[in-house]
């Protein structure tokens, strides 16, 4: 496929990302238009609820298809059946109590972490996030001869 000159992403709610593309901005701007006064959103919400585990009826999938079709100017050659998940969905892990002395930010119990640096030795809480996350919270470390400390 050709990269076309324009190219719009949409990230909806739950996080399935939408694309639109066009070679003009005249062209774009009626892709656009079309994917709205076509409910295309309807479609993305029918095969994002499909794919969550909450099975629409197979006539709203019929027509998504239909929406997306005529929103880009093509036509539907056939459709597939789909088959409900096999899954169940998965609760969320349990959350641990914090005990006596643990910190806690946004995202759940810090992690304790220790170690040796330029300056000596060093004791910190941690987020509990993966390194690199975007919104990840600040180290928070404790200071020398403080109880926090000498209970690490």
């Amino acid at each position: 496929m050709v990269e076309k000159n324009y190219v719009v992403n949409v990230k909806t709610k739950i996080g399935t990302i939408f694309t639109v593309r066009a070679d003009t901005a005249e062209e774009l701007n009626a892709n656009i238009t079309s994917a709205i006064n076509f409910s295309v959103n309807d479609g993305v919400s029918a095969l994002e609820e499909l794919l969550t585990g909450i099975v629409a009826p197979v006539a709203t999938l019929s027509s998504s298809a239909e929406f997306v079709a005529q929103a880009f100017g093509g036509e539907v050659l056939g459709t597939t059946p789909i088959a409900p998940p096999a899954f169940a969905p998965v609760a969320p892990p349990a959350v641990a109590s914090p005990v006596a002395g643990d910190k806690t930010c946004t995202h759940g119990i810090m992690v304790r972490r220790t170690g040796t640096g330029a300056k000596g030795e060093w004791r910190a809480f941690f987020c509990p996030t993966p390194k690199g996350t975007a919104d990840q919270c600040s180290a928070q470390f404790a200071n020398r001869g403080t109880p926090e400390w000498n209970s690490f």
